[in-house]
């Protein structure tokens, strides 16, 4: 039986997350910020159309948002997480053999009797997401995971194809290698393209005809495997298990300047809450724990505004109220009077599996059962009915520092008191 890889990628997913519970946005000019609303991370393609650019400051589009009516939006990442968690779920019900590559693409491999089988499945991998969650995305396929990540390209910008595109002849493999780019391709990046383009080749179609031993000593031996991935023999399979972070970061810009020491344990405590949840989620014990501070680099130029401490923890865990302890310890060392504190971020490392996790000959057997259980009910709670719906006392309830966010739409999805309801 034929199979091919399959690239499934959500159009404009944040803007699409929006307008999935708020039909009004639709066709309209969607832009969505980053934290503390400071610059454009996400356009829908009218937003393109009325020339804003990616990363540009939200404050130097004000006049245009105004002149082109556009609506702005605060990045919302607890909506846009689960709507990702239920996007991926939806295709594992078309094909489990799949790879979720980051928060809107995934990687399959589709198999069927004929090649117009496998099109027609990837069509019903679109129509299924589509209805089920809202959210419009683009398939391509092809022989390799690198030519299908450009099929897909080509499914989302040529509105003939009706968000599908398969690599089907050697006729359509020249000519979408010949219109491809060299910088385009994934896998080569900014600093080989330029290495290429000086040596005269500027499109994928340059590439492939270079022989192998020059593209291995040009480009290593993943950019032979690039080259290889583009004449269509594949390299690179679908990996359904992610390799565990070897350290785990929690950070947020303050959306006021902080100057007591009070509200800085609030922040440090709350990203410690944060980056230990990931630590449980992904079953590992920390073994050391990093806070820093960042003070305004403008107020004094040319010295530190960067102030960190590392603590290695007697035992690795994941308790919450051991690296709490500790984060605070670290913030109350750190703190100096009369600075202004613009960010602060947590920082969890020396990771170990809980499976491979040794106690310590003073610590005993029934506390560690106790923290355990602990651990496990304060994460189904939150699970169940919102995040911080019970958290440290130290993380604070205020939290006055919290980023500005004055564009932000409810989180539907996660929270019980922001659901939508529809009134008759």
């Amino acid at each position: 039986m034929p199979s091919s890889f399959a690239l499934i990628d959500c159009n404009n997913f944040y803007a699409s997350c929006e307008r999935v519970f708020n039909p009004s946005l639709q066709n309209r000019p969607v832009v969505i910020l980053s934290n503390n609303d400071g610059c454009v991370i996400a356009r829908s393609n009218e937003a393109k159309e009325c020339g804003v650019d990616m990363g540009v400051p939200e404050f130097k589009i004000r006049k245009l948002v105004r002149e082109k009516n556009i609506e702005v939006r605060s990045s919302n990442y607890a909506l846009y997480g689960d709507m990702s968690r239920r996007v991926m779920n939806t295709i594992r019900t078309v094909t489990p053999n799949m790879e979720v590559y980051s928060i809107d693409e995934a990687f399959a491999e589709i198999s069927g009797r004929n090649h117009e089988e496998i099109i027609q499945r990837g069509r019903e991998i679109r129509e299924k997401v589509l209805r089920w969650t809202g959210i419009p995305v683009s398939v391509g396929l092809a022989r390799t995971k690198t030519l299908a990540k450009l099929a897909n390209e080509t499914a989302k910008s040529n509105p003939d194809s009706g968000g599908v595109m398969a690599l089907r002849t050697k006729h359509e493999h020249q000519r979408l290698l010949e219109s491809t780019g060299v910088d385009k391709v994934w896998g080569v990046g900014r600093n080989y393209s330029k290495t290429l383009k000086k040596h005269g080749i500027y499109t994928a179609w340059d590439l492939i005809h270079r022989p192998d031993s020059w593209i291995r000593r040009t480009m290593k031996v993943t950019g032979l495997r690039t080259v290889w991935e583009l004449r269509g023999h594949s390299c690179l399979e679908i990996e359904q298990t992610l390799d565990q972070r070897k350290g785990i970061l929690s950070s947020r810009s303050f959306g006021n300047p902080v100057y007591k020491l009070d509200d800085l344990i609030e922040a440090v405590s709350s990203f410690t809450e944060r980056a230990s949840s990931k630590l449980r989620n992904q079953k590992s014990l920390a073994g050391m724990i990093t806070v820093t501070l960042v003070t305004d680099k403008y107020k004094d130029p040319g010295n530190p505004y960067k102030f960190g401490v590392c603590v290695d923890l007697k035992t690795p865990t994941s308790d919450l109220t051991q690296i709490i302890t500790v984060a605070k310890k670290c913030t109350v060392h750190l703190f100096e009077g009369g600075r202004k504190y613009k960010k602060a971020w947590v920082m969890l490392t020396g990771l170990v599996p809980e499976s491979e996790f040794q106690t310590d000959l003073f610590f005993g057997v029934k506390d560690l059962g106790r923290n355990r259980s602990l651990m496990e009910s304060y994460d189904l709670i939150n699970s169940k009915f919102g995040n911080r719906t019970v958290h440290a006392a130290s993380s604070g309830i205020d939290q006055s520092w919290q980023m500005k966010q004055q564009f932000l739409s409810p989180r539907y999805t996660t929270r019980w008191d922001e659901i939508l309801t529809v009134r008759d």
